[in-house]
């Protein structure tokens, strides 16, 4: 995928997510003053109104990163290993930030992680 390509997926996601975000009740309020938050405004928000652990916020966190890959070059390279990350796994969620080898070990530590938790 080009460049290009990339930034307008990944427009058409933050579009998503911003409507998603903006039907949240604990958003309404905050947002009625101004419409063009900037994605790390939003984060901001989304903690202050205390929805750090909403789906949402994960995804607007991925997106923020995808972002900050793509503008310096490292958009499809995973955030541990620095490999590349496997095309198909990019076109199924572009906001991908780990290879499957990572990812798999990624999940398996954070629910070792959990279970010590619990």
């Amino acid at each position: 995928m080009s460049s290009n390509q990339i930034q307008q997926t990944l427009s058409n996601i933050e579009s998503e997510l911003r409507l998603k975000i903006g039907a949240l009740p604990e958003m309404q309020t905050k947002l009625m003053d101004q419409l063009n938050y900037s994605l790390c405004e939003l984060i901001q928000i989304m903690t202050e109104v205390h929805l750090c652990e909403h789906p949402l916020f994960f995804e607007l966190m991925r997106l923020d990163a995808a972002r900050c890959q793509l503008e310096i070059g490292l958009y499809g390279v995973c955030s541990d290993c620095e490999n590349e990350i496997e095309p198909e796994r990019l076109a199924a969620d572009p906001l991908e930030q780990r290879c499957l080898r990572c990812s798999r070990h990624f999940s398996q530590q954070h629910r070792q992680e959990l279970r010590l938790n619990h």
